[in-house]
């Protein structure tokens, strides 16, 4: 009889730690998905700083990367997706072959198509692109990366 009482206080001991356990796992995962969210990590990889310089002095600065660049429309894809960039980034940051000038993919560009119209739709109501099918980054490319900075004296286009 007395064994069955220590195995209860045990298995109570047990449940109790994994969901301490449980919770501390949570709140790393969330804290680590939170600071991977934020534009200083997307802007610490070398291949990325003028991307980073660009839309500093956009209108779109007070947005993260992940706003525009990541599905916004449910989590389980917006993580799917920046963990699939994430490896190619990493990848082609580790090689360094990455091209002077860094260009979206075509599942890259849906992606931040929608988001643009997420934000804007008011704004596009009433004109030839709520017909659908048009490009927003097609005349609007340059107002967020393509800008020119001036940094330290020096004029970057």
């Amino acid at each position: 009889m007395g064994w069955k009482r220590y195995l209860e206080k045990n298995s109570i001991k047990l449940m109790l730690l994994g969901a301490l356990a449980a919770v501390i796992g949570v709140a790393i995962a969330g804290g680590g998905i939170a600071y991977a969210d934020k534009t200083s990590f997307c802007s610490s990889c070398h291949s990325m700083q003028y991307v980073a310089a660009t839309w500093q002095v956009s209108n779109h600065r007070q947005f993260t990367c992940g706003d525009c660049h990541l599905p916004q429309e449910n989590i389980v894809e917006k993580m799917i997706v920046k963990n699939q960039t994430g490896m190619h980034d990493t990848y082609h940051e580790f090689l360094r072959d990455y091209p002077d000038t860094i260009r979206l993919s075509a599942k890259g560009r849906a992606i931040v198509e929608r988001n643009c119209l997420r934000c804007h739709a008011h704004t596009v109501a009433n004109t030839f692109m709520s017909t659908g099918g048009q490009s927003c980054t097609k005349c609007h490319r340059g107002m967020i990366h393509n800008q020119i900075v001036v940094k330290e004296g020096i004029r970057v286009e």
